[in-house]
């Protein structure tokens, strides 16, 4: 079956519209998660005992990790509002914030386990100190912004030949 070309206004109208969905979705759960973190801070006391154990370790690797898929969430719906008022999502500041939320993923690889394990004060019996997930999804947003930063030269190309 032969698709229809469809239009630049219906495509743009289409982007912004799902833009401000995704925006709106990623705004509930950023603070989703931030009611998890200071839920999971006042009823467990993390900070309050010296003692090691593998369940305070998992609280406090989850917090911090927490924290970071809220600022993740944040910066993601500030590029779909973006995305919704311009009606296009091939910018450098995309492109930046894309590349951003990749650097964050990495980085959520690692610290929240080194950290956790340093603010317990010991790194013995934490298993694995990289998350595997979280370091494939840093690797595919840091592509994904090298596909946004094309489409944005070729924006770019596109709107001087006009």
């Amino acid at each position: 079956m032969k698709e229809q070309a469809m239009s630049k206004n219906t495509a743009i109208e289409k982007l912004k519209s799902g833009s401000v969905g995704i925006g709106v979705l990623c705004i509930i759960v950023a603070l989703f998660n931030l009611m998890i973190i200071l839920a999971n801070s006042v009823r467990s006391g993390l900070f309050t005992s010296n003692v090691f154990t593998v369940e305070r370790y998992a609280a406090i690797r989850q917090l911090i990790s927490s924290g970071i898929l809220t600022v993740i969430m944040i910066l993601a719906a500030l590029m779909f509002f973006r995305i919704f008022k311009d009606g296009i999502p091939f910018t450098a500041k995309n492109f930046r914030t894309v590349r951003i939320i990749g650097i964050l993923f990495l980085v959520n690889a690692v610290i929240p386990s080194v950290s956790a394990a340093g603010l317990l004060g010991t790194f013995r019996g934490i298993g694995g100190i990289v998350n595997p997930s979280a370091l494939v999804e840093g690797l595919l947003f840091l592509f994904i912004a090298h596909m946004v930063r094309y489409g944005a030269m070729l924006q770019q190309e596109s709107d001087e030949t006009l």
